[in-house]
């Protein structure tokens, strides 16, 4: 079954082409394609690629969420800042309650920042 079988027709297969330089995404999507087949076969796979390559996309994933949660972060503070200047416009602090909703909005917020960092060691 492997003599005539496409994929592992490049001479055994046992790594990439060039070892130490990491292949373009294309090259490691037909790689990784290799492997699952050989591991299909019940060849020995490389395992060491396997396992950069996991730790590669785990270092990609983490930093599309810490930017995503970055720009999160900066719309909900210009969204609350916003907020802010139209309560302020319509006269919310002059109110008989202002005082006491702006007080409630700044235990709310120390409390928000103190439940985000957690106990301290």
């Amino acid at each position: 079954m492997a003599e005539g079988d496409p994929i592992n027709s490049s001479g055994g297969g046992e790594g990439p082409a060039s070892p130490g330089v990491p292949p373009d995404k294309t090259d490691r999507k037909a790689y990784l394609e290799e492997q699952i087949q050989r591991q299909k076969r019940g060849e020995s796979i490389d395992v060491e690629w396997v396992t950069d390559e996991l730790q590669r996309i785990r270092r990609e994933q983490i930093a599309r969420i810490q930017t995503s949660q970055r720009n999160l972060r900066w719309i909900v503070t210009g969204a609350a800042i916003l907020m802010l200047v139209l309560w302020a416009r319509s006269g919310g602090v002059f109110d008989r309650g202002g005082f006491v909703t702006l007080g409630l909005v700044v235990i709310g917020l120390l409390a928000a920042f103190a439940l985000r960092r957690g106990p301290r060691a």
